[in-house]
């Protein structure tokens, strides 16, 4: 990868991430930027998103736009925690409605999709919308980008991560609730690990 197309590289300098020197090198760069995409709104897409909310302005003539298939952030950690508590299920999904500043609204949004492919020679991610009714479109739409943030997150089973391709929150409810059910009729529960 050539150094003038690294953007992950160019929005670290925006936050002091990185050495002066690299700094001295990007800065004039960064204020040429235009558009930043950021595949994925979970924790590490939605903390960027926030940063660039609190570090710039509409002045800074720079759109921020993050594509993320879910209308939530899932805050998966809790999942085994849902597992044995029902009432728990509820805090674990949390509405993008509030995630962005108001005083970024007119330059930070959040297009609900799905990235289907990323072209590096054209600059352009192609995706499908997800609706209302939390399906996906059949067509195709395109962004152009000047920068991109792949934040994709991890991948593993569900019912501890929603389906890749159910992108109803109920869908993820009802396999937390199984699991739950299965563990409220066994007789016995081993405990491995004892992580976040």
């Amino acid at each position: 990868m050539h150094a003038d197309r690294c953007p992950v590289l160019v929005i670290c300098n925006r936050f002091n991430l990185t050495t002066q020197s690299t700094q001295k090198r990007y800065d004039k760069r960064i204020k040429q930027m235009e558009r930043v995409v950021i595949v994925g709104g979970g924790a590490a897409g939605i903390r960027v998103a926030q940063a660039l909310a609190k570090n710039l302005t509409e002045a800074d003539d720079t759109e921020v736009i993050v594509l993320e298939k879910n209308s939530y952030f899932y805050h998966v950690v809790g999942a085994p925690r849902a597992y044995v508590d029902g009432d728990y299920t509820n805090k674990m999904f949390i509405p993008y409605d509030n995630a962005i500043p108001k005083h970024a609204a007119k330059f930070v949004r959040i297009v609900r999709g799905v990235a289907t492919h990323i072209s590096a020679d054209t600059n352009e991610v192609s995706y499908h919308l997800i609706g209302t009714d939390d399906k996906e479109s059949e067509t195709t739409e395109k962004l152009k980008f000047d920068y991109l943030v792949l934040a994709t997150g991890s991948t593993y089973s569900v019912p501890i991560k929603p389906d890749n391709r159910d992108y109803a929150r109920s869908a993820t409810e009802k396999k937390l609730q199984e699991v739950r059910g299965h563990i409220e009729r066994a007789e016995k529960v081993l405990v491995v690990g004892g992580g976040a």
